[in-house]
């Protein structure tokens, strides 16, 4: 959880004007969740590609939160699958699993930070509730949204809609204010799980505003 709230607090300085290939990008993301996948025998399908404007390791961890939701909810023998797709000047990027469904008066709520649907089922898979909170802000970063496009028995697909062209904004946060977040320095320290490669965030040296 510390690592996520520093991710969380850096938001606001990291830039973002890469060229961001989505299809290898993906393909990296899928290579760093094998592990999880095999464990519950979820095949992980890719389809489509696009390349956008915007933060390399913002967009990885967004794309890896969604899928690693998708695996550790989704129901064992089933499949998790992106699809990336332009329209409007927009890249839409859909996360597909099969798990149980998220219900109609939590859509919403799954994006507020330290929410969860299922708290026992959270705390056995080692969630905080920050995964989807962290994923909203990235895509509202890039001026771009998030949300459930569908959910049922069958499945939930998430959808995610970016600029293809957008520039980071310097401020979005819910509401126009700053999360209040934890003091990272103030926590128990917490042992990496797994061998998870993640992408560090390349900060800038400006203070920024308040």
């Amino acid at each position: 959880m510390t690592k996520i709230l520093l991710e969380m607090s850096e938001l606001r300085t990291v830039p973002c004007d890469d060229r961001v290939e989505l299809a290898p990008m993906i393909e990296e993301i899928f290579t760093d969740l094998a592990p999880l996948a095999e464990s519950k025998c979820i095949a992980l399908e890719a389809d489509g590609g696009a390349v956008l404007t915007g933060s390399d390791p913002l967009l990885y961890r967004l794309l890896f939160n969604l899928t690693e939701n998708a695996i550790r909810y989704g129901r064992p023998d089933g499949a998790v699958r992106i699809a990336v797709s332009e329209a409007d000047g927009n890249v839409q990027i859909r996360v597909r699993d099969h798990g149980p469904g998220i219900p109609e008066a939590y859509r919403e709520s799954v994006f507020q930070p330290f929410f969860r649907v299922d708290k026992s089922r959270s705390r056995a898979h080692g969630g905080v509730g920050l995964g989807l909170s962290l994923v909203w802000e990235i895509a509202a970063l890039h001026g771009g949204t998030v949300q459930i496009e569908r959910s049922g028995a069958d499945g939930t697909v998430m959808l995610v809609t970016l600029p293809r062209d957008g520039v980071c904004r310097p401020r979005i946060w819910r509401n126009s204010t700053v999360l209040p977040l934890p003091d990272p320095s103030t926590m128990a320290s917490i042992s990496p799980c797994g061998t998870v490669r993640f992408r560090s965030l390349c900060t800038a040296t400006s203070t920024p505003a308040v």
